[in-house]
């Protein structure tokens, strides 16, 4: 079983119809990965589904449910601060808490974060 880090862009795909949503929830049904997340997507889920209509929070907290939050730390947001990744902060925090829990893949649809996973040496996973 490999352990995956779902980041906000790709969770968001399984509240919101986009061309990737289908192959998401195909992904997430099926048994095998574990899939992982930091308290950083509880928050930017809630955040999506107050600021989009259409977003049902009992969806978010389904979804959120077949997740493993895991807690930040200030290590994870020195980690963000300091690194020289490029990303935005919310994508720096995920990434460090990927690198810190020690994740075998990254599952995210945003490129620039993709591409820095890649840079660490790390799996980038897009599912299609």
């Amino acid at each position: 079983m490999s352990i995956v880090y779902l980041d906000t862009s790709a969770a968001l795909k399984l509240l919101v119809q986009e061309p990737e949503s289908i192959a998401m929830e195909q992904y997430v049904s099926r048994e095998g990965d574990q899939l992982v997340s930091s308290m950083l997507l509880f928050t930017e889920l809630h955040c999506a589904a107050h600021r989009r209509g259409g977003v049902d929070l009992s969806s978010v907290n389904v979804l959120l449910g077949g997740v493993e939050l895991v807690k930040l730390v200030d290590e994870d947001l020195r980690t963000a601060g300091l690194s020289a990744w490029g990303l935005r902060s919310a994508d720096a925090i995920h990434l460090a808490a990927a690198v810190r829990i020690e994740v075998d893949a990254v599952l995210t649809y945003d490129a620039e974060m993709g591409e820095a996973v890649e840079r660490l040496g790390m799996t980038w996973l897009r599912v299609k």
